[in-house]
């Protein structure tokens, strides 16, 4: 699979960007998402990968949270598209992402009592989406949990679900839409995830390198097994920078 992705960026003279999707993608997800930490051997990667192609970490966390695991230093795209930071510290959010944050205090507190209701979920406030991560509830109540959360409408806010996850996010926000914000005509990308809400940014960014990372159906052009694998692409790209890079930073 290396040697066909390789092949299709050569054919686009190397690529100028990269977007990559964080949990699951370039670690593996954990019980706790606090526990995703990075090693030294990731970090160093992604330094040196950001010094030769500009570089994006694309997330369904929040900023600080984010930047409490990868450092400061980053393009990143958070909470969906609802936060941007960029390499050099200038930060961005959707209108009005101040009342999203009020709200999302307000919302964990209308819902704590699910975490009575299903022993090991955990309500998260990211300061502005509401995330219900439920890796830890036992299995036979994922139905129950699922036609409660289909149940849940708060104004303003989409129901979201991925691997272990139902989220309320900032309506009309998604990864693609976002990642369409910072590509420019001429550039030829490749974006790498794994859940549901990348899926939203293969479909639209057809004419780039797409990566599925892990199993599932998608509409990605390329599939990896684990984030194992993408690491080792991503080293492999970095050793053929030459090819696989259009400019140098």
């Amino acid at each position: 699979m290396f040697e066909e992705i390789k092949n299709e960026v050569k054919k686009k003279r190397g690529l100028t960007k990269m977007f990559l999707d964080y949990d699951g993608t370039l670690v593996d997800l954990t019980s706790q998402p606090e526990l995703a930490i990075p090693d030294k051997k990731l970090l160093n990667l992604l330094d040196w990968l950001k010094r030769e192609i500009t570089l994006y970490l694309v997330t369904g966390r929040d900023l600080e949270g984010l930047t409490s695991l990868v450092g400061k230093g980053f393009n990143i795209i958070a909470m969906h598209g609802a936060e941007f930071i960029s390499e050099s510290g200038n930060k961005w959010s959707v209108d009005n992402f101040e009342d999203y944050q009020r709200r999302t205090s307000e919302l964990s507190l209308k819902y704590s009592y699910l975490e009575e209701d299903f022993p090991g979920l955990r309500i998260i406030d990211k300061k502005g989406n509401l995330q219900f991560h439920y890796y830890n509830v036992d299995r036979s109540n994922y139905g129950k949990l699922e036609r409660v959360m289909s149940g849940v409408k708060e104004e303003g806010f989409e129901m979201y679900s991925g691997k272990y996850v139902f989220e309320l996010r900032v309506g009309g926000m998604d990864k693609g839409k976002a990642m369409l914000m910072h590509i420019d005509e001429g550039d030829f990308i490749l974006y790498a995830g794994d859940d549901r809400t990348d899926e939203e940014a293969f479909s639209e960014l057809g004419n780039h390198v797409t990566i599925k990372v892990g199993e599932g159906e998608t509409v990605a052009e390329f599939r990896l097994k684990s984030p194992t694998e993408m690491k080792s692409l991503l080293s492999d790209l970095l050793m053929n920078r030459r090819e696989m890079f259009r400019t140098e930073r």
